[in-house]
Protein backbone atom coordinates (compact mmCIF):
# COMPACT_ATOMS: atom_id res chain seq x y z
CA UNK A 1 0.00 0.00 0.00
CA UNK A 2 2.76 2.37 1.15
CA UNK A 3 4.54 1.84 -2.33
CA UNK A 4 1.12 3.26 -4.23
CA UNK A 5 0.85 6.65 -2.74
CA UNK A 6 2.30 10.24 -3.82
CA UNK A 7 3.53 12.67 -1.50
CA UNK A 8 4.13 16.20 -2.69
CA UNK A 9 5.80 18.89 -0.67
CA UNK A 10 3.91 21.87 -1.13
CA UNK A 11 6.53 24.40 -0.14
CA UNK A 12 8.61 22.61 -3.14
CA UNK A 13 6.90 21.01 -5.58
CA UNK A 14 4.57 22.57 -8.56
CA UNK A 15 0.87 22.59 -7.82
CA UNK A 16 -0.61 19.13 -8.75
CA UNK A 17 -2.99 19.36 -11.58
CA UNK A 18 -5.00 16.33 -10.44
CA UNK A 19 -8.50 17.22 -8.65
CA UNK A 20 -8.86 16.37 -5.20
CA UNK A 21 -10.99 15.17 -2.70
CA UNK A 22 -8.66 16.30 0.69
CA UNK A 23 -9.23 16.01 4.27
CA UNK A 24 -8.69 18.82 6.36
CA UNK A 25 -7.55 18.38 9.74
CA UNK A 26 -4.10 18.16 12.35
CA UNK A 27 -4.96 14.07 12.50
CA UNK A 28 -3.21 13.00 15.76
CA UNK A 29 -3.72 9.32 16.62
CA UNK A 30 -5.92 8.94 13.45
CA UNK A 31 -8.39 7.88 15.86
CA UNK A 32 -12.13 6.40 14.84
CA UNK A 33 -13.39 9.70 13.91
CA UNK A 34 -10.75 10.97 11.71
CA UNK A 35 -11.60 7.45 10.33
CA UNK A 36 -14.90 8.55 9.83
CA UNK A 37 -13.67 11.68 8.14
CA UNK A 38 -11.52 9.26 5.64
CA UNK A 39 -14.22 7.31 4.02
CA UNK A 40 -16.48 10.24 3.73
CA UNK A 41 -13.61 11.22 1.84
CA UNK A 42 -12.86 7.59 -0.51
CA UNK A 43 -17.43 7.55 -0.90
CA UNK A 44 -16.55 11.48 -2.09
CA UNK A 45 -13.55 10.31 -4.30
CA UNK A 46 -15.23 7.36 -6.03
CA UNK A 47 -18.26 9.07 -6.42
CA UNK A 48 -16.97 11.76 -8.21
CA UNK A 49 -14.10 10.57 -9.47
CA UNK A 50 -11.26 12.78 -7.52
CA UNK A 51 -8.11 11.60 -5.93
CA UNK A 52 -8.40 10.95 -2.14
CA UNK A 53 -5.80 13.22 -0.63
CA UNK A 54 -5.40 14.47 3.01
CA UNK A 55 -3.10 17.88 3.70
CA UNK A 56 -0.58 17.31 6.66
CA UNK A 57 1.59 19.82 8.42
CA UNK A 58 5.48 18.66 8.67
CA UNK A 59 5.30 19.78 12.55
CA UNK A 60 2.51 19.33 14.83
CA UNK A 61 0.72 22.62 14.92
CA UNK A 62 0.24 22.57 18.39
CA UNK A 63 3.81 22.06 19.36
CA UNK A 64 4.26 25.07 17.78
CA UNK A 65 1.04 27.17 19.18
CA UNK A 66 0.85 25.04 22.47
CA UNK A 67 3.51 23.94 23.70
CA UNK A 68 2.40 20.30 23.95
CA UNK A 69 5.44 18.51 22.96
CA UNK A 70 4.14 14.31 23.47
CA UNK A 71 2.04 13.26 20.81
CA UNK A 72 0.10 10.07 19.36
CA UNK A 73 1.22 9.74 15.94
CA UNK A 74 4.55 10.74 13.85
CA UNK A 75 4.34 12.27 10.47
CA UNK A 76 5.65 9.25 9.39
CA UNK A 77 2.75 7.33 11.23
CA UNK A 78 0.19 9.54 9.92
CA UNK A 79 0.79 8.47 6.21
CA UNK A 80 0.95 5.05 7.10
CA UNK A 81 -2.13 4.40 8.34
CA UNK A 82 -3.82 6.82 6.64
CA UNK A 83 -2.49 4.65 3.43
CA UNK A 84 -3.66 1.76 4.73
CA UNK A 85 -7.60 3.54 4.84
CA UNK A 86 -6.82 4.05 1.14
CA UNK A 87 -5.58 8.09 1.09
CA UNK A 88 -3.71 7.86 -2.00
CA UNK A 89 -2.45 11.46 -2.37
CA UNK A 90 -0.53 13.43 0.44
CA UNK A 91 0.01 17.14 0.77
CA UNK A 92 2.82 18.48 3.41
CA UNK A 93 3.11 21.90 4.33
CA UNK A 94 5.31 23.95 6.51
CA UNK A 95 3.32 25.34 9.91
CA UNK A 96 6.08 28.08 9.70
CA UNK A 97 5.05 32.09 10.34
CA UNK A 98 3.66 32.55 6.75
CA UNK A 99 1.22 29.99 7.12
CA UNK A 100 0.21 30.82 10.51
CA UNK A 101 -0.39 35.09 9.12
CA UNK A 102 -2.32 33.55 6.29
CA UNK A 103 -5.97 34.97 5.96
CA UNK A 104 -8.76 32.57 6.22
CA UNK A 105 -9.47 33.87 2.77
CA UNK A 106 -5.86 33.42 1.84
CA UNK A 107 -5.96 29.88 2.72
CA UNK A 108 -8.88 29.32 0.62
CA UNK A 109 -7.35 31.08 -2.28
CA UNK A 110 -3.42 29.83 -1.54
CA UNK A 111 -3.84 26.65 -0.27
CA UNK A 112 -7.15 24.97 -1.26
CA UNK A 113 -7.79 26.28 -4.33
CA UNK A 114 -4.33 27.07 -5.80
CA UNK A 115 -1.74 24.10 -4.43
CA UNK A 116 -4.15 21.50 -3.46
CA UNK A 117 -6.40 22.21 -6.65
CA UNK A 118 -9.28 20.62 -4.44
CA UNK A 119 -12.74 20.32 -5.94
CA UNK A 120 -14.15 18.66 -2.27
CA UNK A 121 -12.46 19.56 1.10
CA UNK A 122 -13.47 17.01 4.02
CA UNK A 123 -13.65 18.36 7.70
CA UNK A 124 -15.09 17.90 10.80
CA UNK A 125 -17.56 19.82 12.39
CA UNK A 126 -15.36 21.87 14.63
CA UNK A 127 -12.34 22.49 11.66
CA UNK A 128 -10.55 26.22 12.55
CA UNK A 129 -8.24 27.57 10.23
CA UNK A 130 -6.40 30.54 9.34
CA UNK A 131 -4.57 33.12 11.09
CA UNK A 132 -5.92 33.07 14.73
CA UNK A 133 -7.77 30.29 13.82
CA UNK A 134 -10.79 32.64 12.70
CA UNK A 135 -11.68 30.28 9.66
CA UNK A 136 -14.73 27.70 10.07
CA UNK A 137 -16.91 25.49 8.27
CA UNK A 138 -19.17 28.26 7.31
CA UNK A 139 -16.43 30.28 5.46
CA UNK A 140 -15.67 27.17 3.70
CA UNK A 141 -19.08 26.98 2.49
CA UNK A 142 -19.10 30.85 1.90
CA UNK A 143 -16.20 30.79 -0.55
CA UNK A 144 -17.09 27.82 -2.50
CA UNK A 145 -18.44 29.19 -5.68
CA UNK A 146 -15.56 31.74 -5.80
CA UNK A 147 -12.72 29.02 -6.05
CA UNK A 148 -14.89 26.38 -7.30
CA UNK A 149 -14.69 23.64 -4.74
CA UNK A 150 -17.40 21.87 -2.31
CA UNK A 151 -17.04 20.88 1.67
CA UNK A 152 -18.18 17.98 3.22
CA UNK A 153 -18.77 18.38 6.89
CA UNK A 154 -18.60 15.16 8.84
CA UNK A 155 -20.25 15.06 12.18
CA UNK A 156 -18.24 13.66 15.22
CA UNK A 157 -17.72 10.18 16.18
CA UNK A 158 -18.79 9.46 19.27
CA UNK A 159 -18.22 7.47 22.31
CA UNK A 160 -21.53 8.05 23.74
CA UNK A 161 -24.52 11.05 23.54
CA UNK A 162 -22.10 13.35 25.17
CA UNK A 163 -18.37 13.07 24.35
CA UNK A 164 -17.19 12.67 20.95
CA UNK A 165 -13.94 11.25 19.92
CA UNK A 166 -10.59 13.47 20.24
CA UNK A 167 -7.12 13.03 20.30
CA UNK A 168 -7.47 14.77 23.39
CA UNK A 169 -9.67 12.76 25.26
CA UNK A 170 -7.45 9.42 23.40
CA UNK A 171 -3.57 11.48 25.01
CA UNK A 172 -5.60 11.19 28.40
CA UNK A 173 -6.61 7.72 28.57
CA UNK A 174 -2.60 7.03 27.37
CA UNK A 175 -1.86 9.41 30.11
CA UNK A 176 -3.52 7.46 32.49
CA UNK A 177 -2.62 4.09 31.35
CA UNK A 178 -5.97 3.41 30.23
CA UNK A 179 -4.85 1.27 27.39
CA UNK A 180 -8.00 -0.91 26.24
CA UNK A 181 -9.97 2.46 26.57
CA UNK A 182 -7.53 4.19 24.17
CA UNK A 183 -7.31 1.41 21.65
CA UNK A 184 -10.92 1.12 21.65
CA UNK A 185 -11.30 4.64 20.53
CA UNK A 186 -8.30 4.45 18.15
CA UNK A 187 -9.12 1.50 16.29
CA UNK A 188 -6.06 -0.33 16.87
CA UNK A 189 -3.30 -0.46 19.89
CA UNK A 190 -1.38 2.45 20.39
CA UNK A 191 1.97 1.81 19.37
CA UNK A 192 5.39 3.36 19.92
CA UNK A 193 8.40 3.19 17.29
CA UNK A 194 12.07 3.38 17.88
CA UNK A 195 15.80 1.74 17.83
CA UNK A 196 17.21 -0.54 19.93
CA UNK A 197 19.86 0.61 22.28
CA UNK A 198 22.08 -0.55 24.67
CA UNK A 199 21.00 0.11 28.66
CA UNK A 200 22.42 -0.85 31.79
CA UNK A 201 22.10 -4.28 31.40
CA UNK A 202 20.64 -5.55 34.31
CA UNK A 203 17.84 -7.27 32.84
CA UNK A 204 20.01 -10.00 31.74
CA UNK A 205 21.53 -10.83 34.86
CA UNK A 206 17.98 -11.48 36.09
CA UNK A 207 17.12 -13.40 33.21
CA UNK A 208 14.84 -10.88 32.01
CA UNK A 209 17.13 -9.36 29.13
CA UNK A 210 15.20 -6.08 27.70
CA UNK A 211 15.01 -4.18 24.70
CA UNK A 212 15.40 -0.57 25.28
CA UNK A 213 13.93 1.30 22.49
CA UNK A 214 15.39 5.28 21.74
CA UNK A 215 12.14 6.31 20.01
CA UNK A 216 11.87 7.72 16.21
CA UNK A 217 9.48 10.83 17.72
CA UNK A 218 8.61 12.11 20.67
CA UNK A 219 5.21 9.86 21.63
CA UNK A 220 3.36 9.88 24.50
CA UNK A 221 4.73 7.62 26.93
CA UNK A 222 1.86 6.16 28.77
CA UNK A 223 1.69 5.97 32.37
CA UNK A 224 4.73 4.18 34.41
CA UNK A 225 4.31 0.89 34.46
CA UNK A 226 4.64 -2.57 33.36
CA UNK A 227 2.04 -3.49 30.09
CA UNK A 228 1.48 -6.71 27.99
CA UNK A 229 2.99 -5.71 24.94
CA UNK A 230 3.32 -6.99 20.86
CA UNK A 231 6.60 -6.06 19.58
CA UNK A 232 7.07 -5.99 15.80
CA UNK A 233 10.74 -6.77 14.73
CA UNK A 234 11.81 -7.28 10.58
CA UNK A 235 7.80 -8.19 9.80
CA UNK A 236 7.66 -10.46 13.16
CA UNK A 237 5.22 -9.87 16.14
CA UNK A 238 6.27 -11.37 19.81
CA UNK A 239 4.55 -10.94 23.32
CA UNK A 240 6.56 -9.14 25.80
CA UNK A 241 6.07 -7.51 28.67
CA UNK A 242 6.83 -3.45 28.17
CA UNK A 243 7.76 -1.17 31.24
CA UNK A 244 7.76 2.65 31.39
CA UNK A 245 9.08 4.29 33.93
CA UNK A 246 12.46 5.02 35.45
CA UNK A 247 13.79 2.13 37.39
CA UNK A 248 13.05 3.36 40.79
CA UNK A 249 14.38 0.48 42.01
CA UNK A 250 17.84 1.37 40.96
CA UNK A 251 17.36 4.91 41.64
CA UNK A 252 17.80 5.95 37.40
CA UNK A 253 15.96 9.55 36.50
CA UNK A 254 15.07 9.11 32.73
CA UNK A 255 12.08 7.79 32.09
CA UNK A 256 12.62 5.53 29.38
CA UNK A 257 10.54 2.37 27.49
CA UNK A 258 11.98 -1.44 28.05
CA UNK A 259 10.82 -4.56 26.96
CA UNK A 260 11.51 -8.04 27.78
CA UNK A 261 10.53 -10.10 24.48
CA UNK A 262 8.71 -13.47 25.46
CA UNK A 263 10.09 -16.86 23.87
CA UNK A 264 13.31 -14.64 22.06
CA UNK A 265 16.19 -14.59 22.30
CA UNK A 266 17.98 -12.70 19.71
CA UNK A 267 20.60 -9.76 19.22
CA UNK A 268 18.91 -6.73 18.11
CA UNK A 269 20.39 -3.99 18.34
CA UNK A 270 20.31 -1.37 16.24
CA UNK A 271 17.01 -2.35 14.92
CA UNK A 272 13.88 -0.35 14.51
CA UNK A 273 10.68 -1.54 15.95
CA UNK A 274 7.31 -0.83 17.39
CA UNK A 275 5.72 -1.56 20.72
CA UNK A 276 1.74 -2.04 20.53
CA UNK A 277 0.71 -2.02 24.09
CA UNK A 278 -2.24 -4.49 24.53
CA UNK A 279 -2.93 -4.01 28.57
CA UNK A 280 -1.82 -2.60 32.02
CA UNK A 281 -0.49 -5.07 34.55
CA UNK A 282 0.63 -2.61 37.32
CA UNK A 283 2.16 0.39 38.53
CA UNK A 284 6.06 0.91 38.17
CA UNK A 285 7.08 0.77 42.04
CA UNK A 286 10.84 0.40 44.04
CA UNK A 287 11.16 -2.96 45.01
CA UNK A 288 13.22 -3.34 48.35
CA UNK A 289 15.88 -5.78 46.87
CA UNK A 290 16.66 -7.08 43.60
CA UNK A 291 15.37 -10.36 44.58
CA UNK A 292 11.98 -8.85 45.34
CA UNK A 293 12.22 -7.36 42.02
CA UNK A 294 13.07 -10.65 40.05
CA UNK A 295 10.11 -12.09 42.29
CA UNK A 296 7.31 -9.24 40.90
CA UNK A 297 9.39 -10.08 36.92
CA UNK A 298 8.06 -14.00 37.28
CA UNK A 299 4.68 -12.80 38.63
CA UNK A 300 4.06 -10.65 35.58
CA UNK A 301 5.67 -13.36 33.04
CA UNK A 302 3.17 -15.94 34.76
CA UNK A 303 0.24 -13.56 34.46
CA UNK A 304 1.29 -12.63 30.73
CA UNK A 305 1.01 -15.95 29.36
CA UNK A 306 -2.00 -16.31 31.57
CA UNK A 307 -3.65 -13.40 29.30
CA UNK A 308 -1.77 -14.64 26.18
CA UNK A 309 -3.46 -18.24 26.98
CA UNK A 310 -6.89 -16.21 26.88
CA UNK A 311 -6.77 -14.23 23.49
CA UNK A 312 -4.86 -16.65 21.38
CA UNK A 313 -1.65 -16.59 19.94
CA UNK A 314 -2.95 -14.93 16.40
CA UNK A 315 -1.76 -11.35 16.25
CA UNK A 316 -4.12 -10.78 13.70
CA UNK A 317 -6.68 -10.46 16.16
CA UNK A 318 -4.87 -8.19 18.27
Amino acid sequence: MIDEIIIYDLNIDLPDLGRKAVSLGNFDGVHLGHQKLMKNNLEISEKYNLDPAVLLFKENTKLKLQDEKAYLTSLDDKIEILASLGIKTFCLIDFDEKFMNLSPKRFIADIISEKLNASYVICGEDYRFGKNAKGSVETLKKYECNYNYKTSVVEFEKENEDEKISSNTIRDLVRNGEINDANRLLGRNYRIKGVVVSGYKRGRTMNFPTANLKTSFNYLLPRDGVYLSKVNIDDKSYFGLTNVGSNPTFENENRKSETHILDFDQDIYGKEISIEFLEFFRDDFKFDSKEDLVEQMNKDKAMAYDHIEKIGKDFTNI
